[in-house]
């Protein structure tokens, strides 16, 4: 995997133009083997009323967001962090979208497509290359689980992993509702965790060691801190190394990363500013740089 310098936007505005550009000329990642390819039912067992928007993302989100006037389509988490962190070139993963809306009825179109329910209760299916996620907004996994509780779609921004993820653009709209302060933690490289809550924990591990390192984070929150280092006492770091390859096809982790929050693990009875500090001086130490 190429890593990509981060080109953080410095306006909403300015990333909304990302958006625009990335969806007139989307060009599709290289095949995935774990995704769903696209395939249509017979046409005789397709209903006459589902017209198929042909193959192109942009076509596709347009028909679903036209198909519920009585709800909205939005862009939701990679796709916008990506494009807002690192642009267009530094984005080739899924591209998830979310329903507020008549949900039954999209569900019977999205079948119509081919798109399989997953166990979290998204649909996947895939389209000019690119693998696409579609998700009930009030059936989130967070939200059906209890962990937040579901007041509108600004409640999705309150359950996502990392802070750069809580982000979402209304289709329609072209409307973004973010956590607060989200475009400064995003240039600044603030990471944090805003649910530590998972139904992968190790995948969760994973995830954040490795925007950590890939995302050239500048800053770690003291939730974010206190996660890591918990995570060391459950994890190793070839456990996470495994599992990092298994998920991604690549490895990104620095073990110098994995092994800083093995010693702030190990540094008691101090603020958390000062327990990074001894950490960052013991691992300078064992690398032999001071």
């Amino acid at each position: 995997m190429r890593v990509h310098k981060p080109q953080p936007v410095e306006t909403f505005e300015n990333l909304r133009s990302r958006v625009d550009r990335f969806f007139r000329f989307p060009t599709a990642p290289k095949p995935d083997t774990r995704t769903l390819a696209l395939g249509l039912l017979p046409g005789d067992e397709l209903s006459v009323a589902v017209e198929y928007p042909g193959a192109n993302v942009t076509a596709f989100v347009n028909f679903l967001s036209d198909a519920l006037p009585q709800g909205d389509v939005y862009l939701f988490g990679g796709i916008l962090r990506d494009l807002a962190l690192l642009g267009r070139r530094g984005f080739s993963s899924d591209i998830d979208l979310v329903v507020e809306g008549d949900w039954r009825h999209c569900v019977g179109y999205l079948e119509s497509l081919g798109a399989r329910q997953n166990k979290f209760g998204g649909y996947r299916f895939e389209i000019a290359g690119w693998p696409i996620d579609v998700w009930n907004a009030q059936e989130t996994w967070a939200i059906k689980q209890g962990f937040v509780s579901y007041m509108g779609i600004a409640s999705l921004t309150e359950t996502t992993i990392l802070n750069w993820d809580a982000v979402l653009m209304n289709w329609r709209t072209r409307r973004f509702i973010h956590r607060r302060n989200y475009l400064e933690e995003l240039r600044g490289r603030v990471l944090d965790i805003v649910l530590a809550q998972n139904p992968n924990p190790l995948g969760m591990v994973t995830r954040v060691f490795r925007h950590l390192c890939a995302k050239d984070a500048r800053q770690v929150s003291p939730r974010a801190a206190n996660f890591l280092a918990k995570a060391t006492e459950t994890y190793s770091f070839q456990m996470i190394r495994n599992d990092e390859v298994r998920s991604y096809g690549d490895s990104l982790i620095d073990p110098d990363v994995y092994r800083l929050f093995e010693h702030f693990k190990d540094v008691e009875g101090m603020d958390v500013g000062h327990r990074f500090s001894v950490a960052s001086e013991a691992l300078r130490r064992e690398l032999g740089l001071v």
